[in-house]
């Protein structure tokens, strides 16, 4: 398989072009470019000017943000099939947010012009891109709330069950987050420190809800998980 063909059956699969016509397709795929990421690699910075579309077809990329007071907080961790950077759509200014790849994986890169193209042309393809925006929206203001009003057990007991929804496979002892974070990434998806999301970890192991593979964290009681989730 050539690497366009390649690029463009990766293109075809995401839910926000899967209604485009073929010429269509050729337009999209003539448009972006595909490039291998490596764990590590910045994409952009917060502050930047960088004004280009992300497409993620496989790996992990961290959208992160710092506070007033340089406290870095993880606002959101893509999967492969996920679009980012589509804010400069709605706040044409600098980046409000910098984009981090932290598993090796395959990103396709639009030019802002050349997805406003798209758009013009393409019945249909900015109500999605819409509906996108405000969902992501949507998704980070529930998790400030949650920041400002959950304890650390129940913010970490959230994120893993969120990170199962994306990254979780069947492991011998439950469910396994198949993605490496350290402790601090945990700290810093949930607004606490490293040493307390130890201690919270550590805690749910002795009470037999979760477990430790190598790097990676096993889920072996998925009800208890939710259960800590969902207390008021």
């Amino acid at each position: 398989m050539s690497t366009n063909r390649t690029k463009l059956w990766y293109l075809k699969n995401l839910d926000i072009f899967s209604h485009l016509r073929d010429e269509e397709y050729r337009m999209l795929d003539e448009y972006s470019q595909m490039k291998e990421v490596k764990k590590g690699d910045i994409l952009y910075l917060q502050g930047s000017s960088d004004k280009n579309i992300y497409i993620l077809k496989k790996g992990a990329v961290k959208i992160t943000k710092l506070t007033p007071k340089g406290k870095e907080i993880i606002l959101d961790i893509c999967k492969g099939g996920t679009i980012f950077g589509e804010m400069t759509y709605v706040e044409p200014v600098e980046r409000d947010e910098s984009a981090e790849v932290i598993e090796d994986g395959l990103l396709c890169i639009m030019k802002k012009e050349d997805f406003d193209r798209m758009l013009q042309m393409v019945p249909g393809l900015s109500i999605r891109l819409t509906k996108m925006i405000g969902l992501r929206r949507w998704k980070i203001e529930n998790k400030i709330l949650d920041l400002l009003y959950s304890t650390v057990e129940q913010r970490l007991a959230r994120t893993l069950l969120n990170l199962l929804d994306d990254f979780g496979v069947p492991h011998e002892k439950g469910y396994m987050i198949k993605l490496k974070l350290k402790h601090s990434d945990y700290a810093d998806l949930i607004a606490s420190t490293r040493e307390t999301v130890t201690a919270t970890l550590n805690r749910l192991k002795k009470e037999d809800i979760i477990d430790f593979d190598g790097k990676y964290i096993v889920v072996k009681s998925m009800d208890e998980l939710r259960r800590i989730a969902e207390t008021a």
